[in-house]
Protein backbone atom coordinates (compact mmCIF):
# COMPACT_ATOMS: atom_id res chain seq x y z
CA UNK A 1 0.00 0.00 0.00
CA UNK A 2 1.17 3.67 -0.61
CA UNK A 3 -0.10 5.83 2.07
CA UNK A 4 2.31 8.67 1.47
CA UNK A 5 4.17 10.97 -1.31
CA UNK A 6 6.36 13.88 -1.12
CA UNK A 7 7.87 16.00 -3.72
CA UNK A 8 9.53 19.06 -3.99
CA UNK A 9 11.61 21.54 -6.27
CA UNK A 10 10.18 19.46 -9.16
CA UNK A 11 9.08 20.69 -12.53
CA UNK A 12 6.12 23.15 -11.38
CA UNK A 13 6.26 22.09 -7.87
CA UNK A 14 8.29 24.32 -5.73
CA UNK A 15 7.34 23.72 -2.17
CA UNK A 16 7.12 20.64 -0.39
CA UNK A 17 3.58 19.15 -1.75
CA UNK A 18 2.11 15.70 -0.27
CA UNK A 19 -0.70 13.32 -1.58
CA UNK A 20 -1.99 11.41 1.34
CA UNK A 21 -4.01 8.18 1.23
CA UNK A 22 -4.85 7.65 4.48
CA UNK A 23 -8.81 8.38 5.38
CA UNK A 24 -9.97 10.79 7.11
CA UNK A 25 -13.50 9.69 7.31
CA UNK A 26 -14.74 6.27 8.14
CA UNK A 27 -15.76 4.26 4.64
CA UNK A 28 -17.64 0.70 5.59
CA UNK A 29 -18.36 0.74 1.36
CA UNK A 30 -15.12 1.42 0.44
CA UNK A 31 -12.13 -1.64 0.17
CA UNK A 32 -9.58 0.47 2.76
CA UNK A 33 -7.00 -1.62 4.21
CA UNK A 34 -5.48 -1.24 7.41
CA UNK A 35 -2.58 0.40 8.68
CA UNK A 36 -0.42 -2.03 10.19
CA UNK A 37 0.53 -0.77 14.11
CA UNK A 38 -1.95 1.88 13.90
CA UNK A 39 -5.92 2.33 13.42
CA UNK A 40 -6.20 4.13 10.34
CA UNK A 41 -6.47 2.85 6.95
CA UNK A 42 -5.66 3.45 3.99
CA UNK A 43 -7.64 4.56 0.76
CA UNK A 44 -8.17 2.43 -2.31
CA UNK A 45 -8.84 5.45 -4.41
CA UNK A 46 -7.58 9.11 -4.69
CA UNK A 47 -7.73 11.34 -7.77
CA UNK A 48 -6.30 14.49 -8.42
CA UNK A 49 -8.30 17.32 -10.30
CA UNK A 50 -7.00 20.62 -11.46
CA UNK A 51 -7.11 23.32 -14.67
CA UNK A 52 -4.99 22.46 -17.51
CA UNK A 53 -0.67 23.87 -16.98
CA UNK A 54 -1.67 23.38 -12.77
CA UNK A 55 1.09 20.56 -11.78
CA UNK A 56 -1.40 17.95 -12.25
CA UNK A 57 0.63 15.67 -14.65
CA UNK A 58 3.85 16.45 -13.28
CA UNK A 59 2.76 15.11 -9.52
CA UNK A 60 2.43 11.97 -11.53
CA UNK A 61 5.88 12.82 -13.48
CA UNK A 62 7.52 13.52 -9.96
CA UNK A 63 6.08 10.05 -8.51
CA UNK A 64 7.16 7.82 -11.51
CA UNK A 65 10.51 9.56 -11.95
CA UNK A 66 11.46 8.88 -8.50
CA UNK A 67 10.44 5.06 -9.03
CA UNK A 68 12.87 5.00 -11.98
CA UNK A 69 15.64 6.53 -9.94
CA UNK A 70 15.21 3.61 -7.51
CA UNK A 71 14.79 1.25 -9.85
CA UNK A 72 17.62 2.22 -12.51
CA UNK A 73 20.17 4.89 -11.22
CA UNK A 74 22.61 2.14 -10.06
CA UNK A 75 22.10 -0.10 -12.96
CA UNK A 76 21.59 2.09 -16.17
CA UNK A 77 22.28 5.65 -15.03
CA UNK A 78 25.73 6.96 -16.83
CA UNK A 79 28.14 6.94 -13.63
CA UNK A 80 29.28 11.07 -15.15
CA UNK A 81 25.68 11.76 -16.67
CA UNK A 82 23.90 12.99 -13.56
CA UNK A 83 20.35 12.34 -12.64
CA UNK A 84 17.82 13.48 -14.81
CA UNK A 85 16.07 15.60 -12.26
CA UNK A 86 13.62 19.01 -13.58
CA UNK A 87 13.61 21.41 -10.53
CA UNK A 88 11.32 24.35 -10.27
CA UNK A 89 13.07 26.80 -13.13
CA UNK A 90 10.82 29.63 -12.40
CA UNK A 91 12.64 30.98 -9.08
CA UNK A 92 15.88 30.81 -7.54
CA UNK A 93 15.65 27.26 -6.26
CA UNK A 94 16.56 25.79 -9.87
CA UNK A 95 20.15 25.15 -7.91
CA UNK A 96 18.82 23.40 -4.54
CA UNK A 97 17.97 19.51 -4.32
CA UNK A 98 14.70 17.90 -5.36
CA UNK A 99 13.34 15.63 -2.94
CA UNK A 100 11.25 12.47 -2.96
CA UNK A 101 9.45 10.73 0.30
CA UNK A 102 7.29 7.81 0.46
CA UNK A 103 5.44 5.72 3.18
CA UNK A 104 4.45 2.44 2.32
CA UNK A 105 3.83 -0.75 3.39
CA UNK A 106 5.28 -3.99 2.20
CA UNK A 107 4.95 -7.54 3.74
CA UNK A 108 3.11 -5.89 6.13
CA UNK A 109 5.85 -3.50 7.92
CA UNK A 110 5.79 0.27 7.29
CA UNK A 111 8.53 1.88 5.47
CA UNK A 112 9.48 5.76 4.85
CA UNK A 113 11.79 5.69 2.58
CA UNK A 114 13.38 9.27 0.38
CA UNK A 115 15.81 10.85 -0.98
CA UNK A 116 17.30 14.08 -1.92
CA UNK A 117 19.56 14.83 -5.35
CA UNK A 118 20.55 17.34 -7.66
CA UNK A 119 22.20 17.49 -10.73
CA UNK A 120 24.40 15.87 -10.44
CA UNK A 121 24.39 13.67 -7.40
CA UNK A 122 22.60 12.37 -4.52
CA UNK A 123 22.63 14.54 -1.68
CA UNK A 124 20.64 13.25 0.89
CA UNK A 125 18.51 9.30 1.08
CA UNK A 126 17.15 7.79 4.05
CA UNK A 127 15.07 4.46 5.43
CA UNK A 128 12.70 4.08 8.74
CA UNK A 129 10.64 0.83 9.25
CA UNK A 130 8.41 0.64 11.72
CA UNK A 131 8.22 -3.53 12.49
CA UNK A 132 6.60 -3.04 15.49
CA UNK A 133 5.30 0.34 15.60
CA UNK A 134 8.13 2.11 16.73
CA UNK A 135 10.13 3.63 14.30
CA UNK A 136 13.36 2.14 13.52
CA UNK A 137 16.47 3.53 11.37
CA UNK A 138 17.69 1.37 8.54
CA UNK A 139 19.74 3.98 7.17
CA UNK A 140 20.74 7.80 6.52
CA UNK A 141 23.10 9.49 4.30
CA UNK A 142 24.11 12.67 3.86
CA UNK A 143 26.06 12.94 0.70
CA UNK A 144 26.77 11.21 -2.43
CA UNK A 145 29.62 9.26 -1.41
CA UNK A 146 29.77 5.72 0.49
CA UNK A 147 31.59 7.33 3.61
CA UNK A 148 28.18 9.65 4.00
CA UNK A 149 25.95 6.72 4.86
CA UNK A 150 25.59 5.32 8.41
CA UNK A 151 24.14 2.15 8.72
CA UNK A 152 21.72 1.33 11.60
CA UNK A 153 21.43 -1.80 13.83
CA UNK A 154 18.35 -3.09 11.76
CA UNK A 155 20.15 -2.78 8.27
CA UNK A 156 23.65 -4.06 9.97
CA UNK A 157 22.15 -7.09 12.07
CA UNK A 158 21.97 -10.49 10.17
CA UNK A 159 23.08 -9.00 6.71
CA UNK A 160 26.71 -7.53 7.95
CA UNK A 161 29.24 -8.16 4.89
CA UNK A 162 26.05 -7.62 2.15
CA UNK A 163 25.42 -4.37 3.80
CA UNK A 164 29.29 -3.08 3.71
CA UNK A 165 29.04 -3.85 -0.10
CA UNK A 166 25.99 -2.37 -0.66
CA UNK A 167 27.63 1.05 0.44
CA UNK A 168 30.63 0.34 -0.96
CA UNK A 169 29.07 0.01 -4.86
CA UNK A 170 27.07 3.20 -4.38
CA UNK A 171 27.76 6.16 -6.95
CA UNK A 172 27.08 9.53 -6.05
CA UNK A 173 24.08 9.35 -8.63
CA UNK A 174 23.24 6.06 -7.57
CA UNK A 175 20.56 5.40 -4.71
CA UNK A 176 21.71 3.03 -1.99
CA UNK A 177 18.05 1.03 -2.35
CA UNK A 178 19.09 0.63 -6.22
CA UNK A 179 22.88 -0.60 -5.43
CA UNK A 180 21.56 -2.52 -2.86
CA UNK A 181 19.28 -4.69 -4.38
CA UNK A 182 21.70 -5.18 -7.55
CA UNK A 183 24.10 -7.20 -5.06
CA UNK A 184 20.66 -9.06 -3.93
CA UNK A 185 21.07 -7.24 -0.47
CA UNK A 186 17.40 -9.17 1.55
CA UNK A 187 16.13 -6.35 3.02
CA UNK A 188 17.06 -3.27 0.86
CA UNK A 189 15.42 -5.68 -2.33
CA UNK A 190 12.55 -5.56 -0.19
CA UNK A 191 12.15 -2.07 -0.52
CA UNK A 192 13.13 -1.77 -3.98
CA UNK A 193 10.34 -4.62 -4.85
CA UNK A 194 7.30 -2.49 -3.64
CA UNK A 195 8.96 0.67 -6.09
CA UNK A 196 9.10 -1.91 -8.80
CA UNK A 197 5.98 -3.46 -8.41
CA UNK A 198 4.16 0.01 -8.48
CA UNK A 199 2.21 0.67 -11.85
CA UNK A 200 2.21 3.70 -13.61
CA UNK A 201 0.10 3.99 -17.16
CA UNK A 202 1.12 7.44 -19.38
CA UNK A 203 0.42 7.70 -22.93
CA UNK A 204 4.27 7.11 -23.29
CA UNK A 205 4.47 3.71 -22.32
CA UNK A 206 0.94 2.58 -23.51
CA UNK A 207 2.62 0.32 -26.91
CA UNK A 208 4.32 -1.31 -23.62
CA UNK A 209 0.93 -1.79 -21.86
CA UNK A 210 -0.97 -2.72 -24.84
CA UNK A 211 1.67 -5.54 -25.05
CA UNK A 212 1.03 -6.69 -21.80
CA UNK A 213 -2.84 -6.96 -22.14
CA UNK A 214 -2.26 -9.24 -25.38
CA UNK A 215 0.09 -11.33 -23.30
CA UNK A 216 -2.30 -11.57 -20.37
CA UNK A 217 -5.14 -12.72 -23.10
CA UNK A 218 -3.31 -15.61 -24.11
CA UNK A 219 -2.59 -16.26 -20.48
CA UNK A 220 -4.03 -17.82 -17.35
CA UNK A 221 -5.62 -13.96 -16.83
CA UNK A 222 -7.41 -14.55 -20.56
CA UNK A 223 -10.95 -15.16 -19.06
CA UNK A 224 -10.63 -11.64 -16.37
CA UNK A 225 -9.43 -9.72 -19.45
CA UNK A 226 -12.08 -11.16 -21.71
CA UNK A 227 -14.78 -9.97 -19.32
CA UNK A 228 -13.49 -6.38 -19.01
CA UNK A 229 -13.70 -5.94 -22.25
CA UNK A 230 -17.05 -6.91 -22.53
CA UNK A 231 -17.77 -4.60 -19.39
CA UNK A 232 -16.48 -1.60 -21.18
CA UNK A 233 -19.76 -2.46 -23.91
CA UNK A 234 -17.51 -2.04 -26.85
CA UNK A 235 -18.91 -4.99 -28.64
CA UNK A 236 -15.78 -6.63 -28.45
CA UNK A 237 -15.93 -10.34 -28.37
CA UNK A 238 -11.92 -11.26 -28.83
CA UNK A 239 -8.33 -9.62 -29.42
CA UNK A 240 -5.15 -11.84 -30.40
CA UNK A 241 -2.03 -11.58 -31.82
CA UNK A 242 -1.92 -13.30 -35.60
CA UNK A 243 1.62 -14.20 -37.07
CA UNK A 244 2.02 -12.96 -41.01
CA UNK A 245 4.85 -14.82 -42.92
CA UNK A 246 7.20 -12.25 -44.98
CA UNK A 247 6.73 -12.43 -49.02
CA UNK A 248 9.35 -14.53 -50.51
CA UNK A 249 10.41 -11.79 -52.91
CA UNK A 250 11.14 -9.70 -49.51
CA UNK A 251 12.69 -12.60 -47.65
CA UNK A 252 14.72 -13.43 -50.58
CA UNK A 253 16.20 -9.55 -50.99
CA UNK A 254 16.59 -8.67 -47.71
CA UNK A 255 18.66 -11.81 -47.29
CA UNK A 256 20.73 -11.16 -49.77
CA UNK A 257 21.58 -7.63 -48.79
CA UNK A 258 22.37 -9.36 -45.08
CA UNK A 259 24.83 -11.56 -46.95
CA UNK A 260 26.63 -8.56 -49.16
CA UNK A 261 26.74 -6.13 -45.94
CA UNK A 262 28.30 -8.70 -43.36
CA UNK A 263 29.80 -12.12 -45.89
CA UNK A 264 31.85 -13.77 -42.11
CA UNK A 265 28.49 -13.81 -40.63
CA UNK A 266 25.35 -15.22 -42.60
CA UNK A 267 22.11 -14.12 -41.58
CA UNK A 268 19.94 -16.67 -39.68
CA UNK A 269 17.65 -19.44 -41.52
CA UNK A 270 15.21 -16.99 -43.28
CA UNK A 271 12.32 -19.41 -42.92
CA UNK A 272 12.38 -18.49 -39.57
CA UNK A 273 11.55 -14.92 -40.06
CA UNK A 274 8.39 -13.44 -39.70
CA UNK A 275 6.23 -9.94 -40.03
CA UNK A 276 5.62 -8.26 -36.77
CA UNK A 277 2.48 -10.08 -35.40
CA UNK A 278 -1.01 -8.28 -36.57
CA UNK A 279 -3.38 -7.74 -33.46
CA UNK A 280 -6.89 -8.82 -34.67
CA UNK A 281 -9.86 -7.38 -32.91
CA UNK A 282 -13.40 -9.48 -33.11
CA UNK A 283 -16.85 -7.94 -32.95
CA UNK A 284 -20.16 -9.79 -32.64
CA UNK A 285 -22.64 -9.18 -34.92
CA UNK A 286 -26.55 -9.42 -34.89
CA UNK A 287 -26.95 -12.44 -36.31
CA UNK A 288 -24.75 -14.50 -33.68
CA UNK A 289 -21.28 -14.07 -35.50
CA UNK A 290 -18.36 -12.26 -35.11
CA UNK A 291 -16.63 -9.79 -38.34
CA UNK A 292 -12.22 -9.50 -38.02
CA UNK A 293 -11.51 -5.73 -37.95
CA UNK A 294 -7.60 -4.72 -37.88
CA UNK A 295 -6.15 -2.97 -34.83
CA UNK A 296 -5.65 0.02 -36.62
CA UNK A 297 -9.54 0.24 -37.98
CA UNK A 298 -10.67 0.64 -33.81
CA UNK A 299 -11.74 4.09 -32.07
CA UNK A 300 -9.15 6.03 -29.70
CA UNK A 301 -11.11 5.11 -27.15
CA UNK A 302 -10.77 1.14 -27.66
CA UNK A 303 -7.39 1.42 -27.90
CA UNK A 304 -7.16 3.22 -24.23
CA UNK A 305 -9.38 0.48 -22.73
CA UNK A 306 -6.92 -2.03 -24.36
CA UNK A 307 -4.04 -0.39 -23.28
CA UNK A 308 -4.93 -0.38 -19.77
CA UNK A 309 -6.94 -3.58 -19.42
CA UNK A 310 -4.02 -5.37 -18.55
CA UNK A 311 -2.05 -3.35 -15.76
CA UNK A 312 -5.80 -3.15 -14.06
CA UNK A 313 -6.18 -7.04 -13.62
CA UNK A 314 -2.12 -6.74 -12.46
CA UNK A 315 -3.07 -4.36 -9.85
CA UNK A 316 -6.43 -6.14 -8.63
CA UNK A 317 -5.06 -9.75 -9.01
CA UNK A 318 -1.37 -8.89 -7.00
CA UNK A 319 -2.46 -6.21 -4.79
CA UNK A 320 -0.87 -3.60 -5.98
CA UNK A 321 -0.62 0.23 -6.77
CA UNK A 322 -1.58 1.80 -10.28
CA UNK A 323 -0.57 5.30 -11.33
CA UNK A 324 -2.75 6.84 -14.23
CA UNK A 325 -1.76 10.09 -15.69
CA UNK A 326 -4.96 11.06 -17.30
CA UNK A 327 -7.59 8.50 -16.33
CA UNK A 328 -10.07 10.52 -18.28
CA UNK A 329 -8.36 10.33 -22.00
CA UNK A 330 -10.35 8.97 -24.68
CA UNK A 331 -12.49 6.81 -21.68
CA UNK A 332 -16.20 7.98 -21.58
CA UNK A 333 -16.99 9.63 -18.09
CA UNK A 334 -19.13 6.05 -17.51
CA UNK A 335 -16.19 4.04 -18.14
CA UNK A 336 -13.58 6.06 -16.28
CA UNK A 337 -16.29 5.69 -13.53
CA UNK A 338 -16.52 2.33 -13.75
CA UNK A 339 -12.63 1.70 -13.99
CA UNK A 340 -12.51 3.69 -10.57
CA UNK A 341 -15.74 1.34 -9.46
CA UNK A 342 -13.47 -2.02 -9.79
CA UNK A 343 -10.62 -0.31 -7.41
CA UNK A 344 -13.44 0.97 -4.90
CA UNK A 345 -15.59 -1.65 -3.89
CA UNK A 346 -14.37 -4.69 -2.03
CA UNK A 347 -15.83 -7.23 -4.10
CA UNK A 348 -14.07 -6.42 -6.86
CA UNK A 349 -10.60 -5.10 -5.14
CA UNK A 350 -10.39 -7.85 -2.35
CA UNK A 351 -6.54 -7.63 -2.41
CA UNK A 352 -6.23 -4.09 -1.14
CA UNK A 353 -5.07 -2.22 -5.25
CA UNK A 354 -4.42 1.49 -5.42
CA UNK A 355 -5.39 3.60 -8.05
CA UNK A 356 -3.86 6.93 -7.94
CA UNK A 357 -5.00 9.29 -11.03
CA UNK A 358 -5.46 12.65 -12.23
CA UNK A 359 -8.26 13.76 -14.29
CA UNK A 360 -10.78 16.61 -15.90
CA UNK A 361 -13.29 14.32 -15.51
CA UNK A 362 -15.17 16.00 -12.40
CA UNK A 363 -18.13 13.83 -12.71
CA UNK A 364 -16.07 11.68 -10.07
CA UNK A 365 -17.17 14.08 -7.71
CA UNK A 366 -21.25 13.51 -8.08
CA UNK A 367 -22.89 11.37 -6.09
CA UNK A 368 -24.15 10.04 -9.53
CA UNK A 369 -20.91 8.65 -10.75
CA UNK A 370 -20.23 5.37 -10.54
CA UNK A 371 -17.10 6.26 -9.14
CA UNK A 372 -18.22 8.56 -6.62
CA UNK A 373 -14.99 10.14 -4.44
CA UNK A 374 -16.12 11.04 -0.79
CA UNK A 375 -14.41 14.47 0.15
CA UNK A 376 -10.63 12.34 1.45
CA UNK A 377 -10.58 11.00 -1.67
CA UNK A 378 -10.32 14.04 -3.88
CA UNK A 379 -7.63 16.40 -4.36
CA UNK A 380 -7.27 20.31 -6.27
CA UNK A 381 -3.79 21.11 -8.02
CA UNK A 382 -3.67 25.16 -8.02
CA UNK A 383 -1.32 27.37 -9.97
CA UNK A 384 -0.29 30.27 -7.89
CA UNK A 385 0.95 34.06 -8.98
CA UNK A 386 4.53 32.58 -9.08
CA UNK A 387 3.64 29.51 -11.14
CA UNK A 388 4.43 27.33 -8.34
CA UNK A 389 1.83 24.02 -7.80
CA UNK A 390 -0.43 23.74 -4.78
CA UNK A 391 -1.58 20.81 -4.15
CA UNK A 392 -5.07 20.70 -2.17
CA UNK A 393 -7.31 18.06 -0.54
CA UNK A 394 -10.96 18.48 -1.08
CA UNK A 395 -11.45 17.72 2.80
CA UNK A 396 -9.68 21.16 3.93
CA UNK A 397 -12.49 22.93 2.47
CA UNK A 398 -16.89 22.65 4.14
CA UNK A 399 -18.60 20.57 1.80
CA UNK A 400 -20.68 17.70 2.78
CA UNK A 401 -20.15 14.88 0.50
CA UNK A 402 -23.52 13.74 0.78
CA UNK A 403 -25.54 17.06 0.32
CA UNK A 404 -23.54 19.30 -1.71
CA UNK A 405 -23.29 19.39 -5.37
CA UNK A 406 -19.82 19.23 -5.39
CA UNK A 407 -19.31 19.12 -9.35
CA UNK A 408 -21.13 22.62 -9.94
CA UNK A 409 -19.25 24.04 -6.74
CA UNK A 410 -16.03 22.95 -8.32
CA UNK A 411 -16.94 24.42 -11.79
CA UNK A 412 -18.11 27.75 -10.15
CA UNK A 413 -14.71 27.96 -8.43
CA UNK A 414 -15.57 27.49 -5.05
CA UNK A 415 -12.17 25.03 -4.49
CA UNK A 416 -10.06 26.84 -6.96
CA UNK A 417 -8.12 24.25 -9.28
CA UNK A 418 -10.09 25.90 -12.24
CA UNK A 419 -9.12 28.29 -15.22
CA UNK A 420 -9.70 31.92 -15.24
CA UNK A 421 -11.39 33.27 -18.16
CA UNK A 422 -10.55 37.48 -18.66
CA UNK A 423 -14.01 38.93 -20.59
CA UNK A 424 -11.36 41.95 -21.51
CA UNK A 425 -9.44 39.24 -24.00
CA UNK A 426 -12.47 37.68 -24.98
CA UNK A 427 -13.44 41.12 -26.19
CA UNK A 428 -9.92 41.65 -28.01
CA UNK A 429 -10.41 38.26 -29.43
CA UNK A 430 -13.67 39.00 -30.75
CA UNK A 431 -12.30 42.24 -32.59
CA UNK A 432 -9.67 40.59 -33.72
CA UNK A 433 -11.39 37.79 -35.66
CA UNK A 434 -13.31 40.67 -36.77
CA UNK A 435 -10.74 42.46 -37.95
CA UNK A 436 -9.01 39.78 -39.68
CA UNK A 437 -12.74 38.08 -41.28
CA UNK A 438 -12.94 41.99 -43.20
CA UNK A 439 -9.44 41.34 -44.55
CA UNK A 440 -10.19 38.12 -46.23
CA UNK A 441 -13.54 39.44 -47.74
CA UNK A 442 -12.11 41.74 -48.94
CA UNK A 443 -8.82 40.06 -49.94
CA UNK A 444 -10.91 37.43 -51.85
CA UNK A 445 -12.93 40.60 -53.98
CA UNK A 446 -9.81 41.40 -55.27
CA UNK A 447 -8.62 38.19 -56.60
CA UNK A 448 -12.29 37.70 -58.26
CA UNK A 449 -11.58 40.75 -59.80
CA UNK A 450 -7.95 40.68 -61.11
CA UNK A 451 -8.89 36.82 -62.52
CA UNK A 452 -12.06 38.53 -64.21
CA UNK A 453 -9.64 41.55 -66.02
CA UNK A 454 -7.32 38.58 -67.23
CA UNK A 455 -10.02 36.32 -68.38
Amino acid sequence: MLLRFSVANWASIRDEQELSLVAADKHDDLAVQDIPGTSLRALPVVGVFGANASGKSNLIKALSYARAAVQYSHSRWDPLGGTHRIPFLLGDTAGEPSEFAFDFIQGGTRYEYGFELDDQRVTAEWLYSWPHGRQRMLFERGGPGPEDIEMGPGLRRGFGRRSQTARESVRPNSLLVSAGASGNHPLLTRVYDWFAQVGVATDHNAPERLERTLRMLTGPERELCTLLLKYADLGIADVRMEERELPKEAVAHFSEGLRLLNPDHPPTDPANWRASPEIVVEHATSDGGNVELPYGAESSGTHTWLEMIGVVVQALTRGRVLVVDELDARLHPNLAGQLVRLFSEPETNPLGAQLVFNSHDVTLLSRHSFGFLTRDQAWFTQKGVDGSTELVALREYKVRSERDDLVKKYLLGAFGAVPLFEEQISGEIGNLVTTHAVACRCGAKETVGAEELIS
